[in-house]
């Protein structure tokens, strides 16, 4: 049972001490706008590798208050970290709503790392960059 029990509690020890270095992007990112989501964008590293998607939510001013009224989710495209930019591609319909691949152009986001838990997503809303906030568990 002792020779159980320690080979446990030295795999588990490995496994953490694999996993020690946090991944600087990995994570949950959220942004608002006008009080209401406007981004998230989740990203996975394994090992290295990066992948994952972001939802763009659609914000409407009804009745003197803004509101989400839709959103659009996409699996990034090429993730990468650039020094301390995150960047991706995405690909975006040129005219709303349109789901016809002959409307999509790839469009490229950076995501300016300013904290462990914070970024500038540049040219987010309207050319404006956002301040946007990984999710601490």
């Amino acid at each position: 049972m002792k020779i159980v029990t320690g080979f446990l509690l030295a795999s588990t020890l490995m496994a953490a001490a694999a996993a020690a270095p946090d991944s600087p992007i990995a994570g949950t990112w959220t942004a608002q706008l006008h009080n209401q989501p406007c981004i998230k964008l989740t990203v996975n590293d394994h090992g290295g590798k990066l992948s994952g998607n972001i939802i763009f939510y659609l914000l409407m001013l009804e009745g003197g208050s803004w509101k989400v009224k839709g959103d659009t989710h996409v699996d990034l495209i090429n993730p990468r970290l650039e020094g301390k930019e995150f960047v991706f591609e995405v690909p975006h319909a040129k005219k709303h709503g349109s789901t016809d691949p002959a409307d999509q152009e790839i469009k490229t986001f950076r995501m300016q790392l300013t904290g462990k838990n914070e970024a500038v997503f540049k040219n987010a809303a309207e050319g404006s960059d956002l301040i946007i906030r990984r999710k601490v568990d």
